[in-house]
């Protein structure tokens, strides 16, 4: 991180053990949205976003350098954010204009490679799967703008892009946490603008 981050705001890298580290990412407010270049993996949120009951999260993720094989996303119900019991639910849409939803838990008791594989405590709750709804990059390390939201009921989480729904859960899934803390994730190698982000 070459600067302050956004008031209120905090980071997480996914791979410590392999040498990710904040500082070699940045994430700074630009106009009335935020922009992050990232160089390792990571998660971004404000501890002052929860949200429980029905609710729907969303952003506009503006993506100006994206390697085909990696995503940008939304996450919720998250908990014990920067402790070893850190929990959540993700949904993100990759370069290529895949999908997929996935629960992450304990990430730090977990090896690199138990987590890679889905072995350890990421637990893939939609597989990848590709969607028209979504803008995919025109080429690898292109850019492409897409609208997610995550709308959370009593009976089904439903992930949309762009208006258009690509999937559901059952809310009722255990790897779909309703109540927590809401963020977005930015994965490696990425340039993105997010806007608009919030909850309703």
């Amino acid at each position: 991180q070459t600067g302050p981050l956004p008031a209120g705001w905090m980071v997480r890298v996914d791979f410590p053990e392999r040498g990710e580290k904040a500082e070699d990412l940045n994430f700074t407010t630009m106009g009335s949205g935020m922009h992050v270049t990232a160089g390792p993996h990571a998660s971004f949120w404000n501890p002052a976003n929860t949200a429980s009951g029905t609710y729907t999260i969303s952003a506009q993720f503006g993506v100006r350098k994206e390697p085909l094989h990696d995503a940008v996303g939304l996450f919720w119900g998250g908990s014990d954010m920067t402790g070893d019991n850190e929990s959540y639910a993700y949904f993100i849409i990759y370069g290529d204009g895949g999908y997929t939803v996935k629960h992450r838990a304990s990430a730090k008791s977990q090896t690199a490679s138990a987590r890679n594989n889905n072995t350890g405590d990421v637990h893939t709750v939609l597989p990848k799967a590709m969607n028209a709804a979504i803008v995919a990059a025109p080429a690898d390390g292109g850019s492409a703008s897409n609208m997610l939201e995550v709308r959370v009921a009593p009976d089904s989480v439903r992930f949309v892009v762009n208006g258009t729904q690509v999937a559901a859960v059952d809310a009722k899934n255990p790897m779909m946490p309703n109540a927590g803390i809401y963020g977005f994730r930015v994965n490696h190698n990425i340039d993105v603008h997010i806007s608009g982000f919030g909850k309703k």
